[in-house]
C-alpha cells in the first residue's frame, strides 16, 4: 500500500514534543513493514500516487486538516486537553474560526487514530464523533530505554552531579502537569527526617526559561514552580538539568530512587512507560489515561490530595521490596507495548481504509 504521511511535526515546534516522538517512531517504523511504501509530505500539493494520506496531529486552533480531501484521510488526535480544560486554555476568535474549519475537517476522515481509551471517549464527547471511526493504539518507548550498566551510570551521575535518592519528572511545565502541587508535596516531604537529603530532578530546557516578565496564560504554571522553589528555599534541593541527550535521560531513570508523575490530566503517559522499562518505581497521578497505561505497575494518588501524595510517596522511598515489586512490575506492563504493534495496527487502518474506497 502506498501512504503519504504529513511530516510537518518534525520540522516545527513539535518535533521536541509528544506529536515530533510520536511522528519520528512511527515513519521509522512503518517504513520497515515490506507492504507499506511511504512518501512524506507537508503540502498535500506535494502528494502523487498514494491510496492514502495520514496526519499524524490534529491541531485545535490552527486549520492543518483541509476540509476538500484530495487522497481518503487519517488523522491522529492524541489528546482532546484544551477542550476538557477551557479556562487553562484560552482561545481568540481567529482559534474559535480554525476550531470551526477542523471540526469540519474531520467529518470527512475515514478514521482517527488516538493514543488511549480514555481519549477515544474524550473525542466523542467532545468532537462529537462517531465511535466507529476511533481507533486507540497505544505509543511506546523507544528500545533504547533499558537498565545500564553501572559504568555507564557512574559517568552520568558525576556528570550532572546526581545525588544517591531522587525522585525524577520529566516533561514539560504547563498547567496541566500540576507542577506547582509537586513542589507543595516536594517541600513537605524534605521535611520528614527520613528524607531530608532526598533531591526532586526536573529534566527538561523549559525548566531553565526565565519566565518573570513574560505574561502569557501557558507560562503560568512555571511562574508559580520557580516562586514556590524560592519561597521554600529549594534552590539547592532541585536540580534543573536542561535539555539533555535521549542516552542521558534513559541514564537519569535508572539513576532516579522513583519517578512522579502529578499531571492533572494525561491522553496517554509515556514517561511512565519509559520508567518502567529502566526499572525505575512509579507513582503517578490516577486522572486520565495514567491507570490505563500503567496498569499495576504503578501506585496512585489523587493529584489534588497533598497529604495522601505525601504518604504514599514516603512508603515507596522507605520500602525497598516494594520498590523491587514496582520495577518487576514496570518491565512487564512496559513489555505490553512497542513501537512494532503501534506500526501494525497503524497499517491495519491503512489496510481498512483501501478495502472500503
Amino acid at each position: 500500500m502506498k501512504v503519504g504521511i504529513n511530516t510537518t511535526p518534525l520540522h516545527s515546534g513539535h518535533r521536541l514534543r509528544g506529536i515530533g516522538y510520536y511522528t519520528r517512531n512511527l515513519l521509522t517504523y512503518l517504513k520497515e513493514k515490506r507492504n507499506v511504501e511511504i512518501s512524506e509530505f507537508e503540502r498535500l500539493s506535494e502528494v502523487k500516487d498514494v491510496e492514502l494520506v495520514h496526519y499524524p496531529w490534529f491541531d485545535f486552533y490552527f486549520h492543518t486538516l483541509p476540509i476538500a480531501k484530495s487522497f481518503p484521510t487519517v488523522v491522529t488526535i492524541h489528546d482532546v486537553i484544551p477542550l476538557i480544560f477551557p479556562k487553562q486554555y484560552p482561545v481568540g476568535l481567529r482559534g474559535k474560526i480554525n476550531f470551526y474549519l477542523q471540526k469540519r475537517a474531520l467529518k470527512n476522515c475515514k478514521f482517527i487514530i488516538t493514543d488511549s481509551l480514555v481519549s477515544k471517549a474524550d473525542i466523542i464527547r467532545h468532537l462529537k464523533v462517531d465511535a466507529g471511526k476511533i481507533i486507540p493504539i497505544s505509543l511506546a518507548a523507544d528500545p533504547g530505554f533499558k537498565v545500564l550498566k553501572d559504568t555507564e551510570l557512574l559517568l552520568i551521575k558525576r556528570k550532572y552531579n546526581l545525588p544517591e535518592r531522587f525522585l525524577m519528572y520529566t516533561g514539560d511545565a504547563n498547567w496541566i502537569k500540576n507542577l506547582p502541587f509537586l513542589i507543595d508535596c516536594f517541600s513537605q516531604l524534605i521535611k520528614i527526617p527520613e528524607f531530608r537529603e532526598i533531591k526532586l530532578v526536573l529534566v527538561g530546557g523549559v525548566f531553565l526559561k526565565n519566565v518573570e516578565n513574560i505574561n502569557h496564560p501557558e507560562l503560568e504554571s512555571l511562574k508559580q514552580l520557580s516562586r514556590k522553589i524560592k519561597e521554600y528555599q529549594l534552590e539547592d534541593k532541585v536540580i534543573r538539568p536542561g535539555n539533555i541527550e535521549n542516552s542521558e535521560l534513559v541514564a537519569f531513570y535508572n539513576l532516579a530512587t522513583v519517578y512522579i508523575q502529578p499531571s492533572l490530566y494525561e491522553g496517554f503517559g509515556l514517561p511512565l512507560l519509559q520508567s518502567f522499562a529502566c526499572g525505575t518505581p512509579v507513582v503517578s497521578s490516577d486522572r486520565g489515561s495514567l491507570p490505563e497505561v500503567g496498569g499495576k505497575a504503578a501506585i496512585y494518588f489523587n493529584p489534588i490530595d497533598l497529604k495522601q501524595t505525601l504518604s504514599i510517596l514516603g512508603d515507596v522511598l522507605q520500602d525497598r521490596s516494594l520498590q523491587y515489586k514496582l520495577s518487576k512490575l514496570g518491565f512487564e506492563q512496559a513489555s505490553k507495548f512497542s513501537w512494532e504493534k503501534c506500526a501494525d495496527q497503524t497499517a491495519e487502518v491503512y489496510q481498512r481504509v483501501i478495502n472500503v474506497k
